[in-house]
């Protein structure tokens, strides 16, 4: 697959999107990348008639960007425009759980929107709909939601969220950047399960899609589940009016009239090609037989974490994400606060030295394994290395807190936010120097 999107890159390696008269084909692969994402998230489309041919071609409503923030930065721009400009808002709030990803802070940066947060980590890590309908106010322009959320790999209620979405005439988007690709394509195995057909699997998969009337726009990447080059998402509209709001249109330019659907100019079409080679080489089968081979190992991951006593999983039914954090240990004296079993960021760092990359949460503290192809048949190797580091951090016990990743994150959790915020910039310089 790798030589494949060598090749691909290749052979398109000067085409440029921003000039679609030059390279007609990739504005083809774009299209129909559009349409397949579309068609998989049970998207709404437009009959365009096809040139030739009679019958009309159904072309899915959206945009291939350059990865899953600036899908979502395009997302609530054309809500902004939709649901905030057009109706005169003038001060417009966005809604979304604690668990949202941080590109919708960036977006709200950008746009000077209000970002209202529910706290997701009273119920389950997902974003309560009740919460989310008492915080709305003539203000609102959308809710954010994820199909799974990046820290916890949990599903929102999107159904829920759907009906509250369409109650009080207001946008939602389903983030689905991480896991669209995997869970869309565990429904006809759900469906053969629930026909009693032999050798089927029932993943319990929510309606997370467009089929919920309440969904205005979705994301998902392309270049992580979709198994493209790095560089390419999709984002999808529910009618073409919205789309249209993430549009930059400028008539007057001196170099003539200037339009573009994303916020580059010029663009790689080697990595639109590259989706759309990747979309048609695996195919509808190839990604259903990928998504079991995922789902599975991260049900036994999850499974075999809560097996350990010094853990707590924090992702129920995982599609893709397993999280867990330090269990909870009862005191003696029931007047006293419970404290953690370890750090578990020690653990991370001793898991980093058997060759295994965990991500470091924080808000709470845990840490994550996003399962891929490579992982999935070494869960048992894991699950062994795991076992080890817990004891290791067990016996440690708080001399590991000066340590490694847990110092960093033990101090950046007791400083207010405005103090770290010049460490992190001090870190980007330190990535983009010579």
């Amino acid at each position: 697959h790798s030589d494949l999107m060598n090749q691909v890159f290749a052979s398109y390696t000067w085409c440029n999107p921003l000039h679609p008269g030059i390279w007609p084909k990739v504005g083809q692969c774009e299209g129909e990348v559009i349409s397949m994402t579309a068609h998989m998230m049970h998207a709404p489309t437009l009959s365009m008639t096809q040139q030739n041919k009679s019958q009309p071609a159904e072309v899915g409503i959206g945009c291939i960007t350059s990865g899953g923030t600036e899908s979502i930065l395009l997302a609530i721009r054309a809500h902004l425009h939709y649901y905030g400009t057009q109706r005169g808002i003038q001060y417009p709030e966005l809604i979304c759980g604690s668990t949202a990803h941080a590109a919708v802070d960036k977006a709200c940066d950008v746009y000077n929107i209000r970002k209202v947060v529910v706290d997701c980590n009273r119920a389950g890590y997902q974003l309560d709909p009740h919460e989310v309908r008492s915080k709305i106010t003539s203000n609102t322009i959308m809710i954010y939601s994820s199909a799974p959320c990046y820290p916890q790999g949990v599903v929102d209620p999107i159904s829920e969220l759907s009906r509250v979405a369409l109650e009080y005439d207001i946008g939602l988007h389903v983030d689905a950047c991480l896991g669209g690709f995997v869970m869309a394509f565990l429904e006809n195995q759900q469906r053969q399960h629930q026909l009693n057909e032999k050798d089927s699997e029932d993943f319990q998969v929510p309606v997370f899609d467009f089929r919920n009337p309440g969904v205005t726009s979705m994301s998902a990447d392309t270049h992580k589940y979709g198994y493209a080059s790095k560089g390419t998402s999709v984002v999808l509209y529910r009618h073409t009016e919205l789309r249209h709001g993430q549009y930059f249109c400028y008539p007057h330019w001196s170099g003539g009239m200037y339009t573009t659907p994303t916020f580059a100019g010029s663009r790689a079409g080697a990595l639109s090609a590259c989706a759309w080679a990747a979309m048609v080489s695996i195919g509808e089968e190839g990604y259903r037989e990928r998504a079991r081979v995922i789902v599975r190992a991260a049900r036994q991951l999850a499974k075999g974490v809560a097996a350990i006593p010094e853990l707590h999983v924090l992702t129920d039914q995982p599609f893709v994400v397993v999280c867990f954090g330090a269990a909870e240990l009862e005191k003696d004296d029931q007047k006293q606060q419970k404290q953690a079993s370890l750090d578990i960021y020690r653990v991370q760092d001793m898991m980093k030295e058997r060759g295994w990359a965990l991500n470091a949460m924080q808000n709470p503290a845990s840490v994550h394994m996003c399962v891929t192809l490579n992982v999935a048949p070494k869960i048992g190797e894991f699950l062994q290395d795991l076992k080890v580091a817990v004891k290791q951090a067990v016996q440690e016990g708080t001399l590991g807190r000066i340590k490694g990743t847990a110092g960093i994150y033990g101090t950046v959790g007791s400083v207010p936010a405005g103090a770290v915020i010049p460490t992190l910039r001090a870190f980007t310089d330190l990535t983009l120097a010579p």
